[in-house]
């Protein structure tokens, strides 16, 4: 993957009916970008320009008085040095709303 950075991206929004829609639409949109981890993360590899229609599109989605997303930008040598305890997995292939 040449040019392109790994993008650990964390999401969190509140328990109502209006931001459990936001959550759906953001987790299908984040699939889309990379890989599900956990509950609310995603890695992801990217290049400059997927990672700038990433940011529109999260910016579009979110109500940042309500939701926090956080990015965080690696290198991809910082993929080789993860230490992953438990399952790799999570435990469920979709998302559950409550």
């Amino acid at each position: 993957m040449t040019n392109t950075l790994f993008y650990l991206i964390i999401y969190d929004l509140p328990n109502s009916k209006a931001a459990n829609k936001r959550r759906t639409r953001l987790h299908k949109m984040l699939s889309g970008y990379g890989k599900w981890t956990q509950y609310s993360v995603f890695e992801c590899f990217l290049s400059a320009m997927q990672f700038v229609k990433l940011q529109t599109q999260i910016e579009k989605l979110i109500k940042p008085n309500e939701d926090s997303v956080r990015v965080y930008v690696l290198d991809a040598g910082s993929v080789k040095r993860t230490i992953t305890y438990g399952s790799e997995k999570p435990r469920q292939n979709e998302t559950i709303i409550v």
